[in-house]
């Protein structure tokens, strides 16, 4: 495994388990428990989720000890507000059952953050949380938030070879702050994978398109959120540390973007007023 340093001197995998959408019992013990026998370590779920609970119970039957597995979760904007950011945040740490969160993140930007961020500290200097970071903060929110005198550790956002967004990228390396991408794989919802470039690069190394596309955001220092319930791609997603591409092979990759996004723009205020009305 491959490991990315964060800026408070912590270190977090360079592949993380996503949990979006998994709310049924069966599909999670199945889940987590393919998950951690093929090697991963970071939890990622949202109290938007609906799942902490679920999460929370099969981590502690994986047998695996606390400090050797890393979980986040995540703040919904409609509770950017002093209580309502701490309500979220005991529940949070009430369902997961765990003892504490390692990173917890603001999961858009929204109106009263810098409350919430408040709360966030307050909880990490209590030992509650360990790190703190954001979901979906375009530049100018990260710069919003930079401001408050403390930098997150993360950025997690929608990040794939459609989407590359090399200037949030390079802004993000420029501040250390790590960048991790969720859907790498664009969720399914594009024709990606069915690219030639990543089957030819693909067939040269033995590995899957799929492989090749989450091998290309960690070669540039991202951190990739995957989801499977198959126990067959959970093992592959994860296969990715026995090669390395080359520097024609990034190039050829970065080739693809089309600077398409398949879900929700971070920098559309008509979306962020929906999402912090709940």
């Amino acid at each position: 495994m491959k490991y990315f340093k964060l800026n408070n001197g912590k270190r977090v995998p360079a592949i993380g388990f996503g949990t979006y959408k998994i709310t049924a019992e069966a599909d999670m013990e199945r889940s987590i428990g393919f998950a951690v026998e093929n090697g991963y370590r970071y939890f990622d779920t949202a109290k938007y989720y609906e799942n902490e609970k679920l999460l929370g119970k099969y981590l502690k039957q994986t047998g695996l000890k606390r400090e050797d597995y890393q979980l986040a979760t995540k703040v919904w904007p409609s509770s950017f507000d002093t209580d309502d950011a701490k309500r979220s945040l005991d529940e949070s740490l009430s369902d997961l059952d765990i003892g504490y969160i390692d990173v917890i993140l603001l999961h858009w930007y929204g109106k009263d953050f810098e409350k919430t961020w408040e709360v966030f500290r307050d909880y990490r200097d209590q030992g509650l949380v360990k790190s703190l970071g954001v979901c979906n903060f375009t530049i100018d929110q990260m710069a919003e938030l930079v401001k408050l005198g403390e930098k997150p550790v993360l950025d997690q956002l929608e990040s794939h070879l459609y989407l590359q967004d090399k200037k949030t990228v390079e802004f993000l390396k420029e501040n250390g702050i790590l960048h991790q991408a969720w859907g790498p794989l664009s969720q399914g919802k594009s024709n990606l994978l069915d690219e030639k470039i990543l089957k030819e690069i693909g067939d040269k190394y033995g590995k899957s398109p799929a492989q090749i596309a989450l091998k290309w955001n960690i070669e540039r220092s991202t951190m990739v959120l995957v989801k499977s319930s198959n126990p067959v791609r959970i093992k592959e997603n994860i296969s990715l540390f026995d090669f390395d591409l080359s520097e024609a092979d990034m190039d050829a990759l970065a080739s693809l973007d089309k600077n398409t996004r398949f879900s929700n723009d971070p920098a559309n205020q008509e979306w962020l007023d929906k999402i912090r009305r709940g």
